[in-house]
């Protein structure tokens, strides 16, 4: 499970927005946000915020993008 609100905490302490994670992962906004809300599985994203220091506890389990 994804904690929205622990990672958004996480986000605002580290002076990012979902702009800027959207930028840097290479994503839509909108496709970061529903990330967020647990809504859509996005290894991408998931293994950009881990690589700038997120804590694995915070992003759920790793599951792979439908093809």
């Amino acid at each position: 499970m994804v904690h929205e609100r622990k990672i958004r905490v996480w986000m605002l302490e580290n002076g990012l927005r979902v702009q800027d994670v959207a930028d840097r992962a290479g994503v839509d906004q909108s496709y970061v946000s529903h990330f967020l809300k647990g809504r859509k599985k996005a290894p991408r994203i998931r293994e950009w915020l881990l690589r700038q220091g997120c804590p694995a506890k915070y992003l759920g389990e790793a599951k792979k993008e439908a093809a």
